[in-house]
């Protein structure tokens, strides 16, 4: 029993001391707390450096990598939130204004997706937060997807070189990122 509290205090201060971390991190947004919708889809995924490492391990044989890549990260923050008529505007008006947030912070937009007119339109912008030695210290996803009444926002944080953002998120399964092309991929084309 005396090992077990141990091991739970351990395990708690470690978590703070994580939380404490990262809310200074250069990469680090703030995204505050979504209300889910009525009858709506509502994710949350909160990893922190830990439990990174702990996932990077499941993936290593097959994806060294990946792995590498997933143990070099301190923080990834998933939302998912379904939204309905009621909450639509709300919802888009939180996604559009942290938008502007993060361009008035000095993030660079580096993916823009709008389809105007479309019932079933996409509306994505990528922002990633670059360090002085030209990595990225951070990465905001925005997704508002009308087909599927939903807003997606997902930050990253880590140092990521830009030559490996095409495989954050092939290994993140982020569409929009996955499908980046490179200046060095373009002229390979």
């Amino acid at each position: 029993m005396n090992r077990f509290l141990r091991h739970a205090l351990a395990t708690t201060a470690l978590a703070v001391t994580a939380l404490t971390v990262h809310a200074g991190e250069a990469g680090y947004v703030d995204l505050g707390q979504f209300k889910p919708a009525d009858g709506c889809q509502y994710v949350e995924v909160n990893l922190h450096a830990p439990l990174l490492k702990f996932a990077a391990a499941f993936v290593d044989k097959d994806e060294p990598e990946l792995a590498k890549l997933i143990r070099d990260l301190k923080r990834v923050r998933v939302n998912v939130v379904g939204y309905n008529d009621t909450t639509r505007a709300d919802t888009t008006d939180r996604v559009q204004g942290l938008r502007r947030e993060l361009e008035k912070q000095g993030w660079m937009q580096i993916v823009t997706v709008q389809q105007q007119g479309e019932k079933d339109a996409d509306d994505v912008a990528i922002y990633v937060k670059m360090a002085a030695d030209e990595s990225v210290d951070g990465l905001v996803v925005t997704v508002l997807d009308t087909r599927q009444d939903q807003a997606v926002v997902v930050n990253i944080v880590g140092n990521i070189k830009p030559e490996q953002l095409v495989a954050l998120g092939k290994g993140l399964h982020i569409e929009p990122l996955a499908q980046l092309r490179m200046k060095s991929d373009a002229k390979r084309s």
